[in-house]
């Protein structure tokens, strides 16, 4: 994954200003550590260091960060959308529609795919929405197989 000067390089090369508020959004993305979040949760992590922000600048930012190819927009059931920072990797995601988890699967079925002759396909989304194993087990009242 590139590190955040990396990420402030690319947007530099871009013709974007290195602010603070950016700077500050990169930091969040790589303190969270979980694969997929929401605005508010960067939102969050961004005032505990720069406290004058506001919501609507992380928005923004975000959807410049979209725009540029550095961080993926993804709209889940309910129309809640999560951002993922790019790293590079492709991969999918496992949601556990009980407690939120998330799992990063590197499985992608669009390699399976027959794709007609001349269609090009661009982008995809595959996330597969179920109960993780924790979540199974709780509803079984804690047994184990």
């Amino acid at each position: 994954m590139e590190n955040k000067s990396e990420l402030m390089e690319r947007l530099k090369q871009k013709g974007y200003k290195l602010t603070k508020q950016r700077q500050a959004i990169l930091d969040a993305f790589m303190r969270i550590g979980e694969p997929l979040v929401t605005a508010q949760h960067i939102f969050e992590k961004v005032i505990e260091v720069n406290p004058g922000i506001n919501f609507s600048t992380v928005y923004r930012n975000l959807d410049i960060l979209v725009q540029e190819g550095m961080v993926r927009k993804i709209m889940f059931d309910q129309g809640a959308a999560y951002y993922e920072l790019m790293d590079g990797s492709h991969h999918h995601h496992l949601i556990c529609k009980r407690c939120g988890k998330i799992q990063c699967v590197d499985y992608c079925p669009l390699d399976d795919m027959p794709i007609k002759e001349g269609f090009v396909p661009i982008d995809h989304s595959f996330e597969v929405f179920g109960f993780c194993k924790e979540c199974v087990d709780d509803e079984r009242g804690g047994e184990r197989e």
